[in-house]
C-alpha cells in the first residue's frame, strides 16, 4: 500500500487535473502504525478544520500515512456507491476480524460532489469522529473525519480535499 509521501510525488509529476481524473475516488488514510499516538495525535491538530487548513507540526507524520487503495478491478471508474468490507470482493477491502464482509458505505452525490457514509448493518459499528452511524441514516463526511469501520480508524478525504492536503504539503516542505 502507498503512503501519502508517494501520492504527493506523483501530483507533482502529473499537476492537479491528471491527478484528479486518475484518483477520482475518495482517500482514507491511515498511520502505518496503528495504535498510540497514531489518530490521536493528529486528530487533535486537524479537528474541525478543512483539508486547506494549517498542518503545521504534522506535514512530516502524514506523508508517512498510508493510503487502503480501492479495489484494482474498478480501474479508474469509481461507482457512486463504495462498498467497504472484509471481502477482497469489496470497493475497499480491510483484512480485519472487526470488519463485517459487507460493513460499510461511502456514496458520492453527484450534483453536489459531497459524500455520505452508511453503515450496512455491520456488527462491530461504523462510526464517524466517534460517533456511531445507525444503519440506514447515512451521515455527510467532510475532509479530515474520522471514520472507523469495527476497531479499523481512517482519516477520510474527498479526491478535492486530499488534493489539498497535497497543496498544503507542497507549501510547507
Amino acid at each position: 500500500m502507498e503512503t501519502v509521501q508517494h501520492y504527493l510525488e506523483v501530483f507533482q509529476e502529473e499537476g492537479e487535473e491528471t491527478f484528479l481524473e486518475r484518483f477520482s475516488h475518495p482517500f482514507l488514510l491511515y498511520p502505518e502504525k496503528r495504535g498510540a499516538g497514531g489518530f490521536s495525535t493528529y486528530h487533535t491538530r486537524m479537528a474541525d478544520r478543512s483539508a486547506g487548513a494549517s498542518i503545521s507540526g504534522a506535514g512530516k507524520e502524514i506523508r508517512q500515512f498510508r493510503v487502503l487503495p480501492p479495489n484494482p478491478e474498478l480501474g479508474q471508474k469509481y461507482p457512486a456507491k463504495m462498498i467497504i468490507g472484509r471481502s477482497q470482493e469489496r470497493d475497499f477491502s480491510i483484512d480485519h476480524s472487526t470488519v463485517s464482509k459487507r460493513h460499510a458505505v461511502i456514496m458520492r452525490d453527484a450534483d453536489s460532489g459531497s459524500y455520505r457514509l452508511g453503515d450496512a448493518g455491520s456488527t462491530n459499528g461504523t462510526f464517524v469522529n466517534g460517533q456511531t452511524v445507525e444503519a440506514g441514516e447515512p451521515v455527510f463526511l467532510r475532509d479530515g473525519f474520522i471514520v472507523s469501520f469495527g476497531d479499523c480508524d481512517y482519516m477520510f478525504f474527498s479526491p478535492g480535499g486530499f488534493v489539498e492536503l497535497l497543496k498544503r504539503l507542497v507549501q510547507d516542505g
